[in-house]
């Protein structure tokens, strides 16, 4: 069993979810549009610790946050993306810190904080 087996396993909290990543374009007219374009995904979501909530910024500490563990290449955002919403549960959450450890372990942790139930 390797550590993507267990990140996704029901017994181990595991679940599925989506996420969106929305990028930004301009129009014809010269005007920003941003365009949401939502992925499946798996993996175990967590309510976030306090001491991962440490890291995040001021504003963001207070608001309620989960910590994810998932194969999904989830991020923060960059030059024309912002960043990436997750829907979990009926909630949508912000990615407020995302650390992609793809390349050793094959999953990116991140923090999300609630932006609306």
């Amino acid at each position: 069993m390797d550590l993507l087996d267990i990140i996704t396993d029901p017994e181990m909290g595991g679940c599925s979810f989506q996420y969106g990543r929305i990028t930004e374009t301009v129009n014809d007219k010269g005007r920003a549009e941003f365009a949401e374009q939502k992925f499946p995904a798996e993996g175990n979501i967590q309510p976030a610790p306090g001491k991962e909530r440490e890291v995040l910024e001021d504003a963001d500490r207070m608001k309620a946050s989960i910590l994810i563990f998932t194969p999904a290449p989830l991020t923060v955002g960059e030059e024309k993306e912002k960043a990436d919403r997750v829907y979990h549960e009926g909630s949508v959450y912000r990615v407020a810190l995302a650390e992609p450890w793809q390349q050793h372990a094959g999953f990116t942790k991140a923090i999300a904080v609630l932006e609306r139930q």
